[in-house]
């Protein structure tokens, strides 16, 4: 406590939006649609782009970048937000607000640049347009891409760094609903004024250049656009600039209201900055689908499942609109036998997880992380078993029911990856919880606590998002211009690399490098958290204890085992075209979510007596008290 700077602050507590306590149910409500809908938003123009091949072009390629931008910064503010309406959960750790600081200046300053940068290609496209496609090139927008990520990353590690390493050693209250440059710098115990003052200059001269140099873009925009002489020649010019300079309005107007101003302590400064974090990420795919005829054009296509390609000809056209799914073999001689069996199959995967997942979300003695994380595990197996088993249900009454779109192999294949890569990373998270839970069980109730569990569950979904995206953008990237009929029951990465018109040599590799990693890197974890299980559980003296330890173990690590068996059949050998390669993915897309309540209710005894007590099949059983978790 000697040192003048020390910071003596673990943690801060943010105030957030001024509200009646009543308020915070709908208002929790309203901001999660906004959420919602800020997400699917961004998320679908990013899969329209990517779909469509007329949209390959630079300015829809910084639009991609531009609303995964916005899905990341509402990510970064609004689920804490939501946490303190329903939770009232409104502590964040020094460090949480570190990264939380960080990340907001980091996606905010690039999508700055980005802005500048898209007003510089309209600039290019409609005052040169003979020597457009000379100068923006795929390597230049590439590299201006990324140039605008590092500007981001620099201006957000040198404000972080700045303010952080100011003392904060008394209060620790921040007026904000998250943790940003003017609300810290109230709290720290020295002198600001240096702070306060690099703020302004530093983004006060990046905004103002920027805004400055997309004025001087728009300003020549103008000039060549009124000396066109045909009115639709001028109103189409004006439509792909209408959509971009409504958005850096939108944009600008708020941020220089707060950051010009930093000593502010106004109630109205709140109320601002939901606007630029939380509204305009919204706004942007309103503007850009409502403004932009092309990306409407390109909607309507993706809405009707019609071809996302271009004229007949062109090197990367997509002329397929449709595949035809197989099916499995020999289903085909016996369709309603194995259309009974798969509805079976299907209505017990359903019903099984939707009952654990009741089970655990109604009984007050699974609250704890292991039965947190086997909820999400239910959840996904319905999920995933829906995804796959109607399909193929179809193909089995009609063969219209074969047919799928372009569009719906796209959204399969997407789900289908999302869907089990975060089942992957899941079971990793169960295996340290288990192993926190027996080898360290004095520290488990701290070291597992429902903010950690609530960031882990959130952490598997979100890498699923982006394992799954990576993937499907780079299948479907590939033209398909012939064959289509898919040697599976299901839209999945190897049959469906087998129809593109061009060389797949690197997807297969990306595709064994990625889920080889993925799956490797998981299943060794996994190993590691059991063998230091195993060594704990031998360490009991008793038999009893070794037993009942063993117990809340061997259900996971049956279900593990289920899982990563079969994959490794497909995925580890992408160029095999054997008439039975399918046989495999029906065990892990269609039995292993079926067997996966089974195991857990028959392996696990706490289970087994809630799901009695659910079903008033022991309404006299007194069940022990489970320990805090």
């Amino acid at each position: 406590m000697q040192r003048g700077n020390q910071t003596s602050v673990s943690h801060f507590i943010l105030v957030g939006l001024h509200h009646p306590p009543q308020l915070g149910p709908p208002l929790f409500l309203a901001f999660l649609l906004i959420y919602f809908l800020t997400v699917a938003g961004n998320g679908l123009i990013i899969l329209t782009v990517l779909v469509d091949i007329r949209l390959h072009r630079p300015m829809y390629w910084f639009l991609c970048h531009l609303s995964f931008l916005d899905m990341t910064i509402s990510s970064a503010i609004v689920p804490k937000m939501l946490a303190g309406f329903l939770l009232d959960s409104r502590v964040i750790s020094y460090g949480g607000c570190v990264v939380q600081l960080f990340s907001f200046h980091f996606l905010g300053c690039t999508e700055c640049f980005l802005y500048t940068l898209m007003a510089y290609d309209r600039f290019l496209a409609i005052c040169k347009p003979l020597h457009y496609a000379t100068i923006m090139t795929r390597s230049v927008c590439n590299s201006l891409a990324f140039g605008t990520w590092m500007g981001g990353t620099i201006h957000s590690l040198f404000q972080t760094s700045f303010i952080f390493r100011l003392p904060f050693c008394g209060p620790n209250r921040v007026d904000y609903f998250f943790c940003d440059i003017p609300a810290v710098l109230r709290l720290a115990c020295a002198d600001t004024t240096i702070n306060e003052m690099v703020t302004f200059v530093d983004i006060g001269f990046l905004a103002l250049t920027c805004f400055m140099l997309i004025l001087t873009s728009y300003g020549y925009i103008v000039a060549a656009i009124l000396r066109i002489r045909s009115a639709d020649g001028r109103r189409n010019a004006f439509s792909t600039c209408a959509a971009h300079l409504t958005v850096v309005i939108v944009y600008y107007v708020p941020c220089t209201f707060i950051y010009l101003r930093p000593g502010s302590q106004e109630p109205l400064d709140g109320v601002v900055a939901v606007f630029y974090t939380v509204i305009t990420p919204l706004l942007n795919p309103i503007i850009y689908t409502l403004r932009n005829k092309e990306m409407k054009a390109a909607l309507r296509r993706l809405g009707t499942f019609k071809e996302m390609g271009l004229t007949p000809g062109h090197p990367n056209q997509t002329v397929v609109s449709r595949f035809f799914l197989e099916g499995l073999m020999y289903t085909a001689e016996h369709p309603g036998p194995f259309f009974l069996l798969f509805l079976l199959i299907y209505s017990i995967t359903v019903s099984g997880n939707l009952l654990i997942l009741v089970t655990v979300g109604s009984d007050p003695h699974l609250r704890s992380p292991m039965y947190h994380f086997l909820g999400h595990l239910s959840f996904l197996d319905a999920c995933l078993s829906t995804v796959t088993v109607p399909k193929v249900m179809a193909g089995l009454l009609t063969r219209e029911g074969k047919v799928i779109s372009f569009l719906g192999c796209v959204l399969q294949l997407y789900c289908f990856h999302f869907l089990a890569s975060t089942e992957c990373f899941l079971y990793t998270v169960m295996a340290y919880d288990r192993y926190l839970a027996i080898c360290q069980p004095l520290h488990y109730p701290v070291a597992m606590s429902r903010r950690l569990c609530a960031c882990l569950a959130g952490a598997a979904w979100a890498v699923g998002v982006a394992h799954s995206a990576t993937h499907t953008s780079l299948t479907f990237r590939l033209p398909y211009c012939g064959p289509r009929r898919v040697a599976y029951f299901f839209c999945d990465i190897p049959p469906v690399l087998k129809l593109a018109c061009a060389d797949t040599a690197i997807n297969e590799l990306a595709m064994l490098v990625n889920i080889g990693v993925v799956a490797a890197g998981c299943l060794v974890l996994i190993v590691a958290s059991y063998a230091c299980i195993t060594a704990a559980v031998l360490r009991i003296r008793t038999a009893r204890g070794r037993q009942r330890a063993f117990s809340t173990c061997t259900a996971h690590l049956t279900v593990v085992l289920l899982y990563y068996l079969p994959p490794v059949c497909i995925y580890l050998q992408p160029g095999s075209s054997d008439a039975g390669a399918g046989a495999p993915a029906v065990f892990y897309t269609i039995v292993t979510p079926m067997l996966n309540p089974f195991v857990y209710t028959l392996r696990n005894k706490e289970v087994k007596r809630a799901l009695r007590r659910r079903l008033c099949l022991g309404s006299q059983e007194t069940p022990p008290a489970s320990p805090p978790a």
